[in-house]
């Protein structure tokens, strides 16, 4: 059985004081930055306090939960003014709100959101802003215990409901150290993934608590942007939002120092990888793992290999039984927020399983084969989805492209394939690889769009698109 290293206890310490202290010993130095705006550690502090007096004054308390739907510098002043008021905090996307609407205390908004009670929305304009003058700053700074929750972040987009992973106080130290050890190789470091991933929150967080600048990700010419005046050492990013970067930094006369390019959330194709390459001079690092427990391995992309994910990092326990991926650290979560331990969720006797199939080479790197549920029986074999994925890919027909599995009018499974491209593809260069891939592979749908649904992560949707099949 592993040891894990002595566990950090933080009972009635508030980590928000550590910004604090910061805010004191260097007032005047950036502490949030985007291509729009700027905050100074002094005056983001001031700004937090503020926030959290009016907070408190509408009625927010320690515990209440509360969305965050508004701009990005408001985002980051509340997140911290919610932290103060050892409140729980999250990003309020739209498919979180429709999903969690009862179980959310306040919402704080640009505008009026239509669904929610008006006296439990906190509408930060003109005038909320302007009133912030006359309000005094809090000064007091609420105690927390090591369980009590302050924030949640949501595992899933676009896939069914969101499910919602608590980060108590000590989570939030403890995974923000972790992150700093497991992927934040040096500074200046940027995520390219916002507030309402587990990569952004844990940036921004890290960033405020250490006294470094927190910049915000926006589009790629804006990213590009900031990483090159920054003098960015290392980003973490998605497949999509590398892809972006790099389009507009190819046509960026700013040079970079940037030394470490890492990717997350989903896999890299053999064409972005040597894109980055190209453009940069870098070949990307794979972290896999989740946003439940945390980065679990780590390993330079291998074009010849797209699958492969690296091997294990310090500070998680982790195996493959039967090809099921399963891993554990020190203070993960138990289950997912508002739902019991049922061994059915993901979370089963002190083990995370993420749904993920893989194998261990030679090596002990993992390679990723794809998902429990992808795995279907076609042309007399069984295959999972990411494998026919892949091939896909490498063809070079589309520009991009994944299979699905749907029942058919005869309540059939059948597999489909959804694309983008500027043309179709000839059918008899697709028929040729697809035998290639499994000779009696019969496709029932071919679906061309102007964009594959994703989730925040660069994750294809097969259920949208079996469920767009299934309509036609």
């Amino acid at each position: 059985m592993k040891t894990y290293p002595q566990a950090i206890t933080l009972d009635n310490v508030n980590p928000i004081n550590d910004f604090f202290a910061w805010a004191e010993t260097q007032p005047n130095e950036v502490s949030v930055e985007s291509p729009s705006f700027q905050l100074s550690f002094g005056s983001l502090a001031a700004s937090v306090k503020r926030f959290a007096s009016k907070f408190e004054q509408l009625g927010v308390r320690k515990g209440h939960i509360v969305a965050v739907s508004t701009r990005p510098e408001f985002e980051t002043i509340s997140a911290l003014a919610l932290l103060q008021l050892g409140a729980i905090s999250l990003t309020g996307s739209p498919a979180i709100l429709r999903s969690y609407r009862q179980e959310i205390d306040y919402l704080v908004c640009g505008e009026l959101e239509i669904g929610f009670k008006p006296d439990r929305q906190i509408i930060v304009d003109q005038d909320f802003i302007s009133g912030l003058a006359a309000i005094p700053q809090r000064t007091a700074v609420e105690q927390l215990a090591d369980s009590d929750v302050v924030r949640l972040v949501f595992s899933s987009g676009t896939t069914g409901v969101p499910k919602g992973v608590e980060f108590t106080a000590l989570n939030l130290v403890t995974r923000t150290k972790s992150a700093r050890t497991n992927w934040m190789p040096a500074d200046p470091f940027m995520s390219l993934l916002g507030l309402d991933t587990v990569t952004g929150m844990q940036t921004f967080y890290w960033s405020a608590f250490n006294g470094k600048t927190y910049l915000v990700p926006t589009d790629g010419a804006g990213n590009a942007s900031l990483i090159s005046n920054f003098k960015v050492k290392a980003i973490k990013t998605s497949p999509a939002k590398l892809t972006e970067f790099l389009e507009a930094q190819k046509n960026n006369p700013k040079p970079l120092e940037l030394e470490v390019v890492e990717v997350a959330g989903s896999l890299l194709t053999r064409r972005i990888g040597l894109f980055c390459q190209e453009v940069t001079g870098i070949t990307p690092t794979y972290l896999y793992g989740s946003t439940e427990v945390g980065t679990v391995t780590k390993g330079l992309f291998d074009a010849n290999q797209p699958a492969k994910v690296g091997s294990q990092v310090a500070d998680v326990e982790f195996e493959v039984v039967n090809q099921q991926i399963r891993y554990r650290k020190a203070n993960m979560p138990k289950n997912y927020w508002l739902s019991p331990d049922t061994g059915a969720s993901g979370f089963h006797n002190g083990w995370f399983y993420p749904g993920d199939l893989g194998n261990l080479d030679a090596n002990s790197e993992l390679h990723l084969i794809g998902r429990v549920d992808d795995l279907v029986n076609a042309g007399g074999a069984k295959f999972n989805l990411l494998e026919l994925d892949t091939w896909l890919k490498e063809s070079e027909i589309f520009d991009d492209v994944a299979s699905f599995s749907y029942v058919d009018e005869f309540d059939e499974p059948v597999i489909g394939i959804a694309f983008v491209a500027k043309l179709s593809p000839i059918p008899e260069l697709l028929t040729k690889r697809l035998q290639e891939f499994l000779p009696n592979l019969k496709i029932s749908a071919l679906v061309r769009l102007d964009a594959l649904p994703k989730n925040k992560l660069d994750k294809v949707d097969r259920k949208a698109l079996a469920k767009l099949a299934a309509s036609k």
